[in-house]
C-alpha cells in the first residue's frame, strides 16, 4: 500500500480542495450544532414532562447535507475537466492507480476533519449544557454512535462516489450520471416488485423471503440509520451493524479496485473510462427506462380499471400471467429502443 502513496499527490489534492474544505467544515460546524442543540431541546422537553431523559441520536437524514458537501468538495478537488487534470498527472511520476488510491486517502482524511469538527461541536454543547447533562443519560454513548456512524456510512458515500464517477472519464457526465442510476435503480426495484406479486401465492412468498433478508439486514442497520434512544439491550444489533457495514465497505473496495483497473488513459477523451462500463451503464439504463415507462403506462391502467369499476378487479391466475407477459415484452420492446437511441446518442457526441 505504502508504494501507492506519494506526498505531492496529497499535497496537489489539498492545495485545490482547501477552500472548499474550510467552507465545509464552517458550514458543517453550523449544522452539527443545530442538530445538537436541536435534541438537547427536546430532551429538555421530555424531561419536564417526565417522559424520558435519554439523549436521542439523529435519523441518519439529518446528516445529507454532509453528502452535498462532499460532493462540492470532491467536485472542486477533481477540476471542471478531469481528463486534463488526469492527463497532467499521469504524465508526471506518478501512476493511475497512485493518483485514485490517493484521492480516495484524502477524502477519508478530510472526512476525519469532519468528525473531529462534529467532536469539538458535541463537546461544546456538553459543556454550555454542562447542568443538564447532569440529568441526561446516555449522551457520551449517543455521540460515540454518531461518531460510529458518520465513519462507516461516510466511507460508504465516498467509496460510492468515487465507483460512480470511475466509470466515466467527464466530470459533468459523472454527476447527471449519480442521479440517473439512482433513479433507474428505483424504478427497477419498484417494477421488480410489481412483477413478483404476479405469480399469487408464489409471488407472496417470494416476496416474504425477500422481505425476511431486507428486514434481517435492516434490523442490524435499522439502528444506526435512525435516532435512539439507545439502550444497554441495543448493543448487539449495534455491534451486526458495524460488522454488515464493514463487510459493505469491503465489497465496496473490490468493486473499486475492479472499476480503477478497468479505466484507461485511452478512452480519457470520450464518456466513459472504458467500453465494458459504457455497455453496462447503457444496458442497466435502458432497462430502468424500460421500467419506469412500463410502471407509467401500468398505473394510468390501474386508474382508468379504478375509474370504470370503482376498485381494482381481482384477477384469475391466467389474467395475471397475461399481464406478466405483456409487461416482460413491452419492458424488452422498451429496454430495445432505449438501447438503440443512446448508443446513437453517444455515437453521435462521440
Amino acid at each position: 500500500m505504502r508504494k501507492y502513496l506519494n506526498k505531492g499527490l496529497l499535497y496537489e489534492w489539498f492545495t485545490a480542495s482547501k477552500m472548499p474544505i474550510l467552507i465545509g467544515l464552517v458550514t458543517w460546524g453550523f449544522i452539527a450544532r443545530h442538530i445538537l442543540g436541536s435534541y438537547v431541546s427536546i430532551i429538555k422537553n421530555e424531561i419536564a414532562e417526565v417522559e424520558s431523559n435519554h439523549f436521542m441520536a439523529a435519523d441518519l437524514g439529518e446528516y445529507f447535507i454532509l453528502g452535498v458537501i462532499f460532493l462540492a468538495i470532491y467536485s472542486f478537488a477533481s477540476g471542471v475537466s478531469k481528463k486534463n487534470t488526469t492527463m497532467f498527472l499521469c504524465s508526471g511520476p506518478f501512476t493511475k492507480r497512485q493518483i485514485k488510491i490517493n484521492e480516495l486517502l484524502c477524502l477519508l482524511i478530510t472526512l476525519g476533519l469532519f468528525i473531529i469538527m462534529y467532536l469539538y461541536i458535541a463537546v461544546t454543547i456538553y459543556v454550555k449544557n454542562n447542568e443538564l447533562m447532569s440529568i441526561v443519560n446516555c449522551y457520551p454513548q449517543v455521540i460515540l454512535i454518531e461518531v460510529v456512524r458518520l465513519f462507516l456510512f461516510g466511507i460508504i458515500g465516498i467509496l460510492l462516489m468515487i465507483e460512480i464517477d470511475s466509470l466515466f472519464s467527464n466530470s459533468i457526465m459523472a454527476y447527471f450520471g449519480m442521479i440517473a442510476l439512482g433513479v433507474v435503480t428505483i424504478a427497477i426495484i419498484i417494477k421488480c416488485r410489481t412483477i413478483v406479486s404476479y405469480f399469487g401465492s408464489y409471488g407472496e412468498t417470494m416476496d416474504k423471503i425477500f422481505g425476511n433478508i431486507v428486514y434481517g439486514n435492516s434490523k442490524r442497520l435499522s439502528i444506526l440509520f435512525f435516532g435512539g434512544p439507545y439502550h444497554s439491550d441495543d448493543l448487539g444489533i449495534i455491534f451486526k451493524g458495524i460488522i454488515f457495514s464493514i463487510v459493505v465497505i469491503g465489497i465496496m473496495l473490490l468493486i473499486f479496485n475492479v472499476l480503477e483497473k478497468r479505466a484507461k488513459l485511452e478512452t480519457i477523451n470520450k464518456i466513459f473510462s472504458c467500453k465494458a462500463n459504457e455497455n453496462m451503464i447503457v444496458v442497466y439504463l435502458s432497462i430502468g427506462i424500460g421500467s419506469l415507462i412500463n410502471s407509467i403506462i401500468t398505473s394510468i391502467s390501474i386508474d382508468n380499471t379504478v375509474g370504470r369499476f370503482g376498485r381494482i378487479p381481482t384477477y384469475t391466475s391466467t389474467e395475471l400471467m397475461m399481464r406478466f407477459a405483456i409487461d416482460v415484452i413491452s419492458i424488452g420492446i422498451i429496454t430495445f429502443i432505449s438501447y438503440k437511441i443512446i448508443k446513437k446518442i453517444l455515437k453521435v457526441v462521440g
